[in-house]
């Protein structure tokens, strides 16, 4: 099912913006400008009772999908957080940009040839998505995680803390608005198992890559009920919107940062850690109830929220609309890549399409199974290496800490939905195979630059001589009017700026777009930013 003609939901396009002319192209009266929210959470696949999974106790994301679009094939780039948040708040895919290291900025000190911290560099003229959205007229916020792989930059949000919300807007502005929830994030499950359950531990359908004992089906019940806690938290901040009276304007859009928390799940490109659920809510209840089955990435998500806004999305990103103005055409295939993981040094790619997924090895000598010292809280965790380290796993759950693993590795996700049997060798699938193979190293060689590399190398690369690249101080010219006009020398530059020392409340910075224009006396200071650059000197100028 292909949903399209969203187009009613809104007609606005950004104000055109001096020195930021990516930003912005059209200008055109909005009739009214949506709302749109977006509710976050961690560590989930689609365990959800729309989803088909008799277990789950979700009846509030239940009642949503009835009211809204259901999507079923959405995927990460890897199952992991920063490096998809780098995607989600970019819209580019995070190995093209050096983001793909989990915690570039939060290196371990018993990583494999650990580096200093650094952050990732996009191209010139790359930022934050919020920053269309500022420069068109919404009030953006953020409550509170960011962990984009780089400083969020003070022109991406209105607002970023844990007391970030849509209400501090101006009246009447309209609101982007974020709001993570941590509930389900893989660490509550040990931090949370003594906790009420809601189901019996004896009521758990495993998968074939669980053993079966009593600490598997433990922690999957709690799972379970994290995930029916979060289902709570999420209905409280739609009924925060409804009680304000703005829910018939406003946009709902839910998902999950990354798969499931468990072993074997999250940090892997296989279903488990890649698909993730995904449903979008029309204030008109356009689409309500239906499913779409085509494939998305998250790459697509910051362009599909321009689009919903009547933003046209800026041609770097990597992501195509799926909803909204300017829908795009249907992706063939999907992508991904992981690198290292916390401690642990990793080289992997693939690439899905709608039956079957291929995966390069690039270093076969390890096993899928990392040894990742946090997961090790988990009971469950900790049981299955007792058990492969005594020799008792079967084979199914034991083949995930087997070394060395095959170099390639090709699945029918439709009959194999755990990716259980690698038919790498079966020469039925042979044309299949090399035309997954020709796709994965086609986008290797366009969007994973630094594939190979070492880390020390991709950072030397992104941070020459391991400084920090810098911005230009911004520069004033004004005019005898009062008109000021303020640009940068660095190209792709942003810039921000307060009257007397204050944008919309004394900690607020407002986004440049056009020239500002001042009062006898009045003080204007800025700031100029890059994403992964360090942020230049303040330029301050007294009219």
């Amino acid at each position: 099912m292909k949903t399209t003609g969203l187009l009613g939901i809104t007609v606005l396009a950004a104000a055109t913006s001096p020195g930021s002319a990516a930003i912005a192209r059209e200008r055109k009266a909005p009739e009214r400008r949506p709302n749109i929210l977006c509710l976050v959470c961690e560590d989930i696949s689609p365990y959800l009772g729309c989803y088909g999974d008799k277990l789950a106790d979700t009846p509030n994301l239940d009642r949503f999908a009835r009211e809204g679009i259901r999507y079923t094939r959405m995927f990460t780039t890897i199952g992991v957080s920063a490096p998809s948040r780098a995607s989600l708040i970019t819209g580019l895919f995070p190995t093209s940009f050096g983001a793909n290291y989990m915690r570039t900025s939060n290196t371990k000190p018993l990583t494999e040839g650990l580096v200093p911290p650094y952050e990732a560099v996009p191209d010139d003229g790359v930022k934050c998505y919020t920053e269309f959205l500022r420069a068109a007229g919404y009030y953006c916020t953020n409550n509170v995680k960011t962990d984009y792989q780089f400083k969020p930059p003070v022109t991406a949000w209105d607002e970023s803390s844990k007391t970030a919300h849509w209400k501090n807007r101006p009246e009447g502005m309209p609101f982007f608005a974020i709001f993570n929830m941590t509930v389900t994030h893989e660490s509550q499950v040990w931090k949370r198992a003594d906790e009420p359950l809601i189901l019996s531990p004896d009521e758990v359908v495993l998968p074939p890559y669980h053993p079966d004992n009593a600490v598997t089906r433990r922690d999957w019940a709690v799972m379970y009920s994290n995930v029916h806690e979060m289902d709570r938290q999420m209905q409280s901040y739609i009924d925060e919107v409804r009680d304000a009276g703005l829910l018939d304007n406003t946009i709902v859009i839910w998902y999950s940062d990354n798969g499931g928390p468990l072993p074997r799940q999250k940090r892997e490109l296989y279903e488990s850690g890649a698909l993730v659920p995904f449903m979008v809510r029309f204030p008109d209840g356009t689409c309500a109830g239906t499913v779409e089955d085509r494939l998305l990435m998250f790459a697509d998500i910051p362009a599909t929220i321009l689009s919903l806004a009547g933003i046209r999305p800026p041609s770097y990103m990597h992501g195509i609309p799926f909803l909204g103005r300017y829908e795009g055409r249907e992706r063939s295939y999907v992508y991904g890549a992981r690198d290292r993981l916390d401690e642990i040094v990793e080289r992997q790619t693939c690439v899905r399409d709608a039956r079957y997924r291929y995966v390069c090895n690039h270093l076969p000598g390890k096993s899928g199974y990392m040894q990742v010292l946090s997961r090790l809280n988990m009971p469950m965790m900790r049981n299955m290496v007792e058990l492969y380290e005594r020799g008792e796993l079967d084979e199914q759950s034991r083949r995930w800490f087997e070394k060395p693993r095959r170099t390639e590795e090709f699945y029918d996700v439709d009959n194999d939905p755990h990716e259980m049997h690698n038919l790498i060798d079966d020469p039925r699938y042979a044309r299949d195979i090399a035309r997954m193979r020709r796709e994965l190293t086609r986008w290797d060689n366009r969007y994973n630059p630094y594939l190979g590399l070492t880390e020390a190398e991709l950072r030397e690369r992104l941070w020459p001589g391991g400084v920090q690249p810098g911005v230009a101080a911004p520069e004033v010219r004004s005019d005898r009017n009062g008109s000021v006009k303020i640009v940068c020398a660095t190209k792709g530059a942003s810039i921000a700026y307060q009257i007397d020392g204050r944008g919309y409340s004394e900690k607020h910075w407002l986004l440049y777009t056009a020239p500002v224009r001042l009062q006898p006396g009045q003080t204007l200071t800025a700031v100029a930013t890059r994403i992964g650059c360090k942020t230049s000197d303040v330029t301050t100028y007294k009219h």
